[in-house]
């Protein structure tokens, strides 16, 4: 070993400590550090140690390597002891001493002395000058008390009391605030207690400055500068030996050091011009110095210029650099406290209280600790929290902590019974054995412990939990044995007595010990665990959280786990933890769920479904499921009835994604699943289907056995399921012979699809958009709803081929508009505002339009005066002054005036003239007479004399030569040659010419203006002359009525002297002021000159311009009108303005007319273009959907024998090789064992692909998911959920996780999961991880893709499901109407009771009423045939009636009626009744007005959260009636005091049961909008006397027309269905619905809209032939049954009768077969009974016997005879025509067939084929009369009755009838 010594020489130490220590430098970590210098030649290890015999640091060590000759520093740092430093009152001397150590040999020492500084001293400017800015404390009270008052003086110097720092960049504004802190410091008159000297340490803070009043002058000067600070001013103190002075800045800025020496800068910082700084001088500041701030700011200047002062000390730099305010040190209770300056400010909320950790949860807690706590079981019968000790061994132990850990380090320990033969010992007794606790330690050491328990019971329950672990293992895969260390005493809230639960849970195992004479104890997992069971328990019973410990807590031992709950609960009266220790079985009901996720749980959180579940988040993958008018019938089957809403459930369920159904009461969730699982297992699939409740499996096991897939489902609902029938069915479906498909089945789906598309292109036809925007169903309806407004025949077809959507729209719009705007105006034919054509209105124009019009009315009274003068003066009249002949008239008028004709009556002989006028006249008749016939005029004017007498003599021309020679003349000029008769025509005609000219010539002198000197007139001359005379006249003849020439030239002469004159020319001037203003109107008006009717000008224009004036103030709707028919005409709808001002159309009807014209030219292209639509007839039709019913059917059949084909073709061969021979071979073996030594979880688990081909699907409950099968993802392809919302999640995860994908099935608007054996417990710290109520919730959370279940099957009658399908499904259920939907079958039996709130609880009178109806129910014999449920609103109610209805029924005899049946009466309350149905339910509400009559709204169940839920169940139970019997309505519910859904849902309730569904509100958003074609067919049928109603039903499928009966107005006789709705597919419109309103007593008839459309009489005749037959008003009666009827042809009988031996004997086998094949010929179909009975008749054989029957039966059978066996009985026949279903044979007396036996069902199927031909539909007992009557059966016995019932059923499955719920039949 080295020497020390030389090293020792060689080594020293040289402490860093600081001259003065004060709180300071602890407070601010003054650097300290010891150097070790190493003066040697070689390194040394060092140890140095530093302490202080007085406290001033804490000890100190550290160690180091320090090389040869080198130094090595030690930072020591935070070793000043804070409370030494806190609590020194004194300037004391303290010694550190430092010592250097290599190993353990101290090698040198050092001491050195400090001086240790009180409290708040500063070590002057000898110490740290940085270090003063922490005795700055803005936070002090006194600081406060400043600042307010200096707030007061900036009020008082009107300056803003702003002490929020540097809010501008005003320095005055600063300067402002620091002088009134100065001037309030000094207001506070400080007296000074000493003079300064910095030159050594000081006392820097003073007590309490405003409260002393004195301080030193450092102490105010500091002070000063914290209350600056805390106006968040920067301040600056100056410090010098003698002196200080506080300055601040009067700017946001600071040094760039905490303190600086340049007293240059400070000097140019508070100079004039510069005023960055403002100083003062602290010693102004006293009391006894009378300087204000400006003054005291020329003290510092000067005493800085002096060199007062050495250090500027800048504290918003020193806060830079982390130098912070010391905490204030005050007396407590307990010494000297220290405040940190955050404690010492009030403006910051109080410091939480701090919370001690306790052992609850911390953090969120993941969905899988949920869902393990959903699971627990909190019942007594929990060992885990009742633990009673027996069938356990209770060991000794010296400690749990030893016991364990010996266990786990000897691998197991000998179990030995006690010393003392203990037998019984007590919880508690570990720790009674104290004093032997050395030798229990000593014998655990060794490998033994000991057992309570003498060696018998020892090995007896050692034996005994040995196996039951193995069993359990071998069942479930879960061991159930552990050693539990340590329980919990705790007392039970309901009974107050004590329960032991255990703490710490093992996991163990029990083993033969060598030799197998004892048994030993070992852990089969070294991991323990806290009770989880009891965390959970203590937390929702007793809110004490220690779930902290339910996670890993291998950390801790089990001494320190029972500590922890021992402290945590020793607040509890009765409470302990005692520490036995106990080897037992721990499980409980949902043990195995509990396990699967508590130990499986990374393998089961593997599935898609479950991570989806645990994480909150699912990516959601939806297939493309095919729809069933799409998808192929190959692809997605249906071998149970579907409809449109199923179906897209199973096409979805084939794509392998997880969804959730919808199945709302009725809606056929099991047909549905049923067909899901045949769809699933014919693709090859494994199905898992999941129920909590057995009935639930049988029903959907029942379905599937109908199928015949059953054999391939295993059911496994109980935990003790039998083993040996397990084995059984797998042996029996390995057994099953292999079966052939049936031909046909793809060439059926091939006719489905075609037929479909036949039934489907119509309705696509006929509802797809067109170009016009409408479908031709629309179309059709647009015109029949138009079909009365007239046509408007001018719309030319160019304007129909224009249209297009838009433009129809735009038009309509259009045409409302020009309607709205012709009814605002008064309407437009006729209208005053006609020809007025004005588009734009403004006040101007109405101003001068009604000007105009008075200027009209004005002139035309002018004028009218004017022509009644000049009518007047010439003895005229006018009728009608039309336009044309006022301008006439003026024309006569203004030729009168202007003297023209003059020429002809100035100076005349009235008289003269008058001769003259008619002589001229008369002239030129004669002529234009004789110029027809003449060219020129023959002179006779020499001659005349003579030939005028000759005229006027008359006699033969040619016996006078005057007459001869005219006639010689006249044949000259003739044209032609005149016949001989005319002659004297001429001859006359000729003597009046002249005499008409000698008239003129000698009567005025007039004539001379045309004769020439001879006195003969010049006829050009004449013609000239008289041109303006014949005008005038022509124009007055027009002008005037009854026109007199004669008179009117009379008055023209007479006027000729001119005293007309002023009257001819005011006329004229009226005439043209009249035309003047009839311009401007126009004008005005812009009216159309063309279209001024001809009519009396001045009374239209008057009547115009008055009617105008009457209405002017409607004149701004006319522009309105007159401007949309501008843009009508634009659109080219000239037509409609043009009927609506002819009159055509109305503004009411123009739309109307519109509309139907468009739509019928639309209807009349569309239709015949269609090829589908046009070649509709309804006998197509009814065909097509016949043959595709049929097909269906039939494919479905076809689809079950498929479907069963192929899963027996891939069940193995027994004698194969393949992959599956090693599992048959392991199967064999196990069954031959009877499973010996394994379980069922055992044996599918060694055949996993044997289970998939022999039991593809398992039928199971949640438990026994758990325990038979391995917690393997994917196990199956899908799982299937049925009512998942009574299932938790929790429950559900196993199931979910063994499967690729799942169907979650269920009705979120019905019951939650029972929470009675369950934990409803919710933990409201971890709230976004609990689940919802049900999986099916969680589920829907997520997003999971939906699919509803909408057509609701179970209620007989509407109104049964009416209330909750409104209620609580948005009306969204289809349901069918009834016949007597006319009333509702939810009836209200008001009651006169009370209900005894606070006592029994129950409403006896209630009970007795209803307890009265099911005993007269059951008594009655046609009533009792309905089964019967009572349903109560609380379980008080219930017990009441149910013991009512037990005394009662027993009573009166009536328990076979009651329960001997298959749906057995039961009386239940809201809680239970889900899953229940009955055709009957009659309610009990219980609840109503109590003796006071006060109704309280407390109604138990429904009040609870949900309870609207309870509700919905109830009420949707019933399949035929609902009676609810209530003492209170629904007025006595006041909804304005309650907010529960429940209570607001009873009121509803009860309204409805009151009055029925008008009182159910839909809401608007499912309201079907607009009747289809229903309400013109029952317009067409009203008129032959039928009542209908239109669109009947509660839900979205109506029935279109409703024909109601006229012999019973309650019911509906017959149901017509349209073509409106194409929303359904095709199968639901054409099959579904159909069948189903017949099975619900429906008479039904299809209407095709475009047939209706194309000829509706043909269509309301065919209507009316069908309510013929209904009302048997049908005339022809009787066609269909002589159809289907022919004579029966019978073998005659022979003359001789044989006896028996005839037929035994054998030797006329040869005769006796011959005669059976005669009789089979003649008589085909026969029955063997009947054909045996016509043999021995036609032998004579009237009796028979066994040997005869025998021997018949083998000739028969050796005929070979075709026949098919039916109805239990084999029919032969020679022909397929006899079997054809299409006759019947009827016979004449005396009638051989008289019972069941002697007919057959081809005849009975035919009958009643033929009967309901003509009578459309019959109940069953009418049937039987006519069946009867037809067949002659007299006496029907009750065998017949049921072959008939056994018939229909036939004709049912061969799909030719419907039987409806009450037993009615009719046509399919």
């Amino acid at each position: 070993m080295k020497s020390k010594r030389p090293v020792k020489d060689k080594l020293a130490l040289s402490v860093r400590f600081p001259k003065y220590v004060g709180y300071a430098d602890y407070f601010l970590r003054t650097p300290v550090s010891v150097l070790v210098k190493n003066e040697s030649a070689e390194e040394v290890s060092v140890r140095v140690l530093s302490e202080s015999t007085e406290g001033l640091i804490v000890p100190f060590e550290a160690a180091a390597d320090i090389p040869f000759e080198s130094s090595v520093e030690l930072n020591a740092d935070a070793i000043f002891s804070p409370p030494f430093l806190a609590e020194n009152d004194e300037m004391r001397e303290c010694t550190v001493e430092t010592s250097a150590w290599i190993e353990d040999a101290e090698v040198c020492r050092d001491k050195t002395k400090v001086t240790v500084l009180p409290y708040d001293w500063w070590g002057g400017l000898s110490g740290n000058a940085e270090f003063l800015a922490s005795f700055v404390r803005p936070k002090l009270a006194d600081c406060a008390r400043v600042l307010s008052d200096a707030g007061q003086r900036l009020k008082k110097w009107k300056v803003d009391a702003d002490f929020y720092g540097y809010a501008g960049t005003d320095k005055n504004a600063v300067r402002l605030i620091a002088a009134a802190i100065y001037a309030s410091v000094k207001q506070l008159a400080v007296e000074k207690t000493c003079e300064t000297d910095l030159t050594a340490p000081v006392s820097v803070v003073a007590e309490s400055v405003a409260k002393t009043r004195k301080a030193s002058t450092v102490q105010l000067a500091v002070f000063t500068a914290a209350c600056l600070e805390a106006a968040r001013l920067h301040p600056v103190l100056a410090v010098g030996p003698n002196g200080v002075g506080v300055g601040v800045w009067l700017y946001d800025s600071c040094f760039l050091d905490s303190v600086t020496d340049d007293a240059e800068i400070v000097s140019k910082y508070i100079s004039e011009g510069i005023n960055n700084l403002s100083f003062f001088d602290a010693d102004d500041l006293f009391m006894n110095r009378n300087f204000a701030f400006t003054p005291s700011e020329q003290h510092f200047a000067q005493k800085l210029k002096e060199g007062y002062f050495e250090y500027f000390v800048d504290i918003r730099r020193c806060r830079m650099g982390n130098i912070h305010s010391l905490p204030l040190r005050g007396k407590g209770l307990h010494g000297y406290e220290l405040v940190k300056e955050e404690d010492m400010s009030d403006e910051k909320a109080p410091t939480p209280l701090p919370i001690l950790r306790k052992l609850n949860l911390e953090g969120k807690q993941p969905k899988n600790k949920q869902w393990e706590r959903r699971l627990l079981d909190f019942s007594d019968k929990n060992a885990l929290l009742n633990f009673a000790g027996k069938n356990a061994l209770h060991l000794y132990s010296a400690g749990c902590d030893m016991l364990h850990t010996l266990l786990d380090e000897k691998g197991s320990l000998r179990l030995k019974s006690g010393a003392d033969a203990i037998t019984t010992a007590a919880f508690g007794g570990a720790s009674a054995d104290k004093n032997r606790k050395e030798l229990i330690e000593l014998e655990q050491r060794k490998g033994v412990v000991r057992v309570f328990a003498d060696a018998k019971s020892l090995a007896e329950v050692a034996l005994r939990l040995m196996r039951k672990n193995k069993e359990a293992d071998e069942e479930s895969g879960a061991k159930i044995l552990y050693l539990a260390f340590g329980f919990l005493r705790y007392i039970d809230k309901e009974d107050k007595q004590p329960r032991y639960a255990p703490l710490v849970l093992a996991p163990a195992a029990i083993r033969r010990a060598k030799g197998n004479e004892d048994f030993s104890v070992a852990l089969s997992e070294k991991e323990y665990f806290v009770n989880s069971t009891l965390l959970e328990y203590l937390k929702q019973e007793f809110n004490i959280d220690v779930r902290g410990l339910g996670g890993d807590v291998s950390a801790l031992k089990i001494s320190e786990i029972s500590a922890m709950v021992r402290a945590e609960t020793a607040g509890m009266k009765g409470w302990d933890v005692v520490d036995d220790v106990y080897l037992a079985t721990f499980s409980f009901q949902r043990y195995l769920m509990w396990n699967d996720i508590r130990k499986r749980f990374s393998e089961l959180k593997k599935n898609t479904l479950v991570s989806a579940l645990l994480n909150n988040r699912m990516e959601r993958k939806e297939g493309a499921g095919s729809e069933e008018d799409s998808g192929a019938p190959t692809e997605t089957l249906v071998p149970l009835p579907a409809d449109s809403s199923q179906y897209s459930a199973i096409a979805l369920s084939q794509t392998g994604t997880s969804f959730v159904l919808h199945g709302p009461p009725g809606t056929g969730k099991s047909q549905t699943i049923s067909n899901i699982i045949a769809n699933a297992l014919n693709d090859g699939k494994r199905v898992l289907f999941v129920a909590e409740k057995k009935a639930a499996l049988d029903v959907v096991k029942k379905r599937l056995d109908s199928i015949g897939i059953g054999d391939f489902c295993l059911e496994l609902h109980s935990n003790k399921a039998d083993k040996a029938e397990v084995v059984k069915n797998i042996e029996h479906t390995l057994s099953l012979p292999k079966e052939g498909e049936d031909a046909g089945y793809f060439e059926r789906a091939e006719e489905i699809v075609s037929l479909r598309e036949h039934l489907k292109q119509p309705m696509l036809a006929l509802h797809k958009k067109r170009r016009l925007g409408v479908s031709v169903y629309q179309a059709i309806l647009y015109y029949l709803q138009n079909k009365n407004s007239p046509d408007i025949m001018d719309i030319e077809s160019s304007f129909y081929d224009s249209l297009t959507e838009k433009k129809l729209a735009d038009c309509k719009n259009m045409i409302l508009s020009a309607a709205a705007a012709a009814k605002e105006c008064g309407g437009v034919y006729n209208s005053p505002f006609e020809n007025v054509n004005l588009t734009e209105y403004s006040q101007e124009l109405r101003d001068t339009v009604y000007c105009s019009c008075e200027v009209v009315m004005t002139e035309i009274r002018h004028l009218k005066s004017y022509l009644g003068l000049l009518l007047e003066f010439y003895r005229q009249k006018v009728s009608t002054l039309t336009q044309k002949k006022l301008t006439m008239m003026s024309r006569i008028s203004e030729n009168l005036s202007s003297g023209i004709y003059d020429k002809y009556f100035a100076g005349v002989d009235e008289g003269e003239f008058f001769l003259f006028y008619n002589a001229n006249r008369r002239l030129d008749d004669c002529l234009k007479y004789y110029h027809k016939s003449f060219k020129t005029l023959v002179d006779v004017d020499k001659e005349y004399e003579e030939l005028k007498k000759f005229c006027e003599a008359g006699g033969d021309y040619r016996l006078s030569r005057i007459a001869t020679n005219a006639v010689k003349k006249l044949s000259r000029a003739a044209t032609g040659k005149f016949a001989e008769e005319d002659i004297p025509k001429y001859l006359q005609t000729l003597v009046e010419i002249y005499g008409a000219m000698k008239r003129i010539c000698g009567n005025t002198n007039l004539s001379k203006q045309f004769t020439d000197r001879g006195g003969n007139i010049i006829f050009r001359r004449r013609t000239e002359f008289l041109a303006d005379l014949y005008e005038l006249h022509a124009l007055a003849s027009k002008v005037f009525l009854d026109y007199n020439p004669d008179a009117f030239n009379g008055m023209c002469v007479r006027a000729a002297c001119g005293y007309t004159q002023p009257v001819l020319r005011g006329y004229l001037k009226a005439v043209e002021s009249f035309a003047s203003a009839q311009e401007q109107f126009l004008a005005v008006t812009n009216a159309d000159v063309n279209k001024i009717r001809e009519e009396d000008v001045l009374d239209y224009y008057a009547s115009k311009a008055g009617a105008l004036i009457d209405n002017i103030d409607m004149l701004s709707n006319w522009c309105m009108y007159k401007k949309t028919s501008e843009e009508l005409a634009k659109a080219g709808l000239n037509f409609i303005t043009d009927a609506l001002e002819s009159g055509r159309l109305r503004g009411e009807n123009v739309l109307s007319g519109f509309e139907k014209n468009v739509y019928k030219n639309f209807l009349e292209i569309n239709i015949p273009a269609d090829p589908y639509l046009s070649s509709m007839t309804v006998g197509t039709l009814e065909d097509t959907i016949e043959k595709f019913r049929l097909a269906w059917e039939d494919f479905s059949r076809l689809s079950r024998e498929k479907i069963r084909a192929n899963l027996l073709s891939r069940l193995p061969s027994p004698d194969g090789e393949d992959s599956l021979a090693v599992e048959i071979s392991t199967f064999t073996r196990l069954s031959k064992s009877n499973l010996r030594g394994t379980g069922l979880r055992g044996l599918f688990t060694e055949i996993p692909t044997l289970m998939g081909r022999v039991a593809p699907c398992m039928l199971m409950s949640p438990i026994t998911v758990a325990q038979y099968l391995q917690p393997t993802a994917d196990l199956f392809d899908l799982v299937i959920f049925d009512e998942a919302s009574q299932m938790n999640t929790a429950e559900a995860i196993g199931s979910i996780s063994r499967a690729k994908s799942a169907i979650v099935v269920g009705d979120p608007k019905q019951l939650p999961p029972t929470a009675f054996f369950h934990n409803a417990y919710v933990d409201e710290e971890n709230l976004e991880n609990e689940d919802l109520e049900s999986v099916l919730d969680d589920c829907l959370a997520l997003g999971m893709p939906e699919r509803h279940l909408l057509w609701h099957y179970r209620s007989k009658h509407e109104s049964l499901i009416a209330f909750s399908n409104i209620m609580y499904y948005d009306n969204r259920l289809c349901t069918f109407p009834s016949p007597d939907s006319l009333e509702s079958r939810v009836k209200l039996v008001p009651v006169d009771g009370c209900y005894d709130r606070g006592f029994t609880k129950r409403n006896r009178k209630e009970a007795e009423a209803l307890v009265a109806e099911v005993i007269r129910r059951l008594s009655d014999p046609i009533l009792s045939r309905s089964s019967i449920g009572v349903v109560t609103f609380s379980s008080a109610q219930m017990e009441y009636i149910d013991r009512l209805l037990t005394k009662e029924i027993a009573s009166k005899k009536l328990e076979s009626a009651a329960y001997d049946r298959e749906e057995p009466l039961f009386v239940k309350n809201l809680e239970n009744v889900q899953g229940d149905e009955r055709d009957v339910i009659l309610f009990s509400v219980c609840y109503g007005p109590d003796q006071s009559g006060k109704v309280s709204l407390n109604f138990g169940p429904l009040n609870q959260s949900g309870g609207w839920r309870r509700l919905n169940v109830a009420v949707s139970r019933a399949r035929e009636e609902m009676l609810v019997f209530s003492t209170m309505t629904s007025a006595m519910i006041d909804l304005s005091k309650t907010s529960s859904k429940g209570v607001a849902g009873l009121k509803a309730f009860l309204e409805f049961a009151e009055k029925g569904k008008t009182t159910l509100a839909v809401k608007s958003a499912f309201v079907k909008g607009g009747a289809g074609i229903g309400k013109f067919i029952a317009a067409d049928l009203s008129g032959y006397g039928y009542e209908c109603r239109c669109d009947v039903g509660a839900s979205d499928f109506k029935i279109d027309v409703a024909v109601i009966d006229p012999k019973n107005k309650h019911r509906f006789l017959l149901a017509i269905v349209c073509d409106g709705d194409e929303k359904f597919s095709v199968k639901d419109r054409n099959i579904l619905q159909v069948q189903t309103l017949k099975r619900g007593n429906w008479n039904v008839m299809r209407v095709y809209t475009v047939n209706y459309y194309n000829n509706p009489k043909r269509e309301i005749k065919r209507i009316k032939d069908m309510l013929d037959k209904l009302t048997g008003a049908d005339k022809k009666a009787g066609v269909w049954m002589q159809k289907y009827k022919k004579p029966y042809r019978a073998v005659k009988e022979t003359a001789v009768a044989e006896t028996a031996l005839f037929v035994t004997g054998g030797e006329n086998d040869v005769a006796i077969m011959a005669r059976l094949k005669e009789i089979v010929a003649l008589e085909e179909p026969i029955s063997r009974a009947f054909l045996k009975k016509r043999c021995l008749a036609t032998f004579g054989l009237t009796k028979s016997g066994a040997k005869v029957e025998s021997k018949l039966d083998s000739l028969i059978d050796a005929c070979a005879f075709r026949r098919e066996r039916l109805l239990g009985s084999d029919y032969f026949f020679k022909t397929d025509r006899a079997i054809a279903l299409d006759k019947f044979r009827v016979e004449n007396a005396p009638f051989l067939r008289k019972t069941e036996e002697d007919f057959t069902p081809y005849e009975v199927v035919s009958l009643i084929r033929g009967v309901l031909g003509d009578r459309v539909a019959l109940y069953f007992d009418e049937l039987m009369v006519i069946l009867c009557n037809v067949f002659h059966v007299v006496h029907p016995s009750d065998k017949f009755a049921m072959f008939v019932r056994d018939c229909i059923a036939y004709g049912e499955e061969k799909g030719l009838f419907v039987r409806s719920v009450s037993d009615r039949i009719s046509l399919a």
